[in-house]
């Protein structure tokens, strides 16, 4: 917890410094930015390895790790950061901000997990709280979808950034109903088997992470995000084939040093799991990938015009990721 509350506040006072407005397009120094509204994790160790494989092509990452994704998006739109990581539909929209997604990396696969006794069915939380990750984030989202499928309506949504620490929370008994991810739910179950169960959630294909950023900066920097698009498909693609890969490049990389000894044994499990239900979008997901994502999000309530009214363009750049995969394809990757 002191962990995470000195990222949160080494990321006000970043922002801080960094000046309100306007917004610059481009980077002060060679490279890309990227906001991380999330905490280094298992889920995200994938992510940082293709950071490093980046960095080893030569062109220079920072990692900008905020308090949730709502930091991370403004930071995007405020210049602070040139690539943000999330599922920015709505900012999109309601912003008007000339962003644009190109490239989904994975999937949703969250899982409501909650007090057995307290609350056996979904009619059982009418009323009661439901804890998220953050404001604007796929698990809110999902939180929507699930009071629109229910017919049911949260009396609180509590917004607690970090998967592991509402997995603490619940373990704990602060909390009793929350969203978790593949390794953070394994934990859970296997420290307190029986106490907990999961609630059924509806089936999509939605994004849960894509890459979006500026399409000025998109299209002043094509070789870095070339780069990035490329290694990222690439590792993708590696742990889907072998998900032993993630461990043996974290090794390689040394990443994740700290992790606690009851998230290791979580590790390899999570991205065989992942890998099996398709969780790392193999190609960007591109324009199929975008009704799935229009459907979700208005379901959800970020997104307010009609998934039929929406034009993909105005969501999406195409041409980064189509360029990626053609050069992967040229290389045998």
């Amino acid at each position: 917890m002191k962990r995470i509350c000195a990222l949160a506040a080494a990321s006000v006072l970043a922002l801080t410094a960094c000046g309100g407005g306007g917004g610059s397009s481009a980077s002060t120094d060679e490279g890309i930015r990227v906001a991380l509204g999330d905490i280094e994790s298992v889920e995200t160790l994938a992510l940082m390895i293709a950071l490093e494989r980046v960095r080893e092509r030569g062109t220079p990452v920072e990692l900008i790790e905020l308090a949730d994704e709502d930091l991370a998006n403004q930071a995007v739109v405020g210049g602070q950061a040139d690539v943000g990581l999330g599922a920015p539909y709505g900012l999109i929209e309601g912003s008007g901000a000339p962003l644009r997604i190109f490239c989904q990396l994975q999937t949703l696969r969250f899982f409501p997990v909650v007090d057995k006794a307290a609350y056996p069915d979904w009619q059982a939380l009418d009323g009661e709280t439901f804890t998220v990750h953050s404001r604007g984030s796929a698990t809110e989202a999902l939180a929507s979808v699930v009071q629109e499928q229910e017919g049911i309506e949260f009396g609180e949504i509590s917004y607690v950034s970090g998967a592991e620490v509402r997995a603490t929370a619940l373990l704990r008994g602060n909390v009793k109903a929350t969203v978790l991810d593949i390794p953070n739910k394994n934990y859970v179950m296997a420290e307190a088997p029986g106490r907990f169960h999961m609630l059924p959630t509806p089936d999509t294909g939605a994004s849960d992470e894509v890459l979006f950023a500026n399409t000025e900066w998109l299209k002043s920097n094509e070789d870095d995000v070339q780069v990035l698009l490329e290694e990222a498909l690439t590792v993708w693609r590696s742990i889907v084939e072998n998900p032993a890969y993630v461990q043996e490049e974290r090794q390689r990389l040394e990443l994740l040093a700290d992790l606690p000894a009851e998230l290791e044994t979580q590790l390899l499990p999570y991205y065989e799991q992942a890998a099996e239900e398709r969780v790392f979008t193999q190609d960007c997901g591109g324009r199929e990938a975008v009704q799935a994502d229009f459907e979700f999000y208005h379901t959800a309530g970020q997104l307010t015009a009609e998934p039929q009214a929406l034009a993909a363009e105005d969501y999406w750049a195409f041409g980064p990721m189509e360029k990626a995969l053609t050069a992967l394809e040229g290389s045998g990757g």
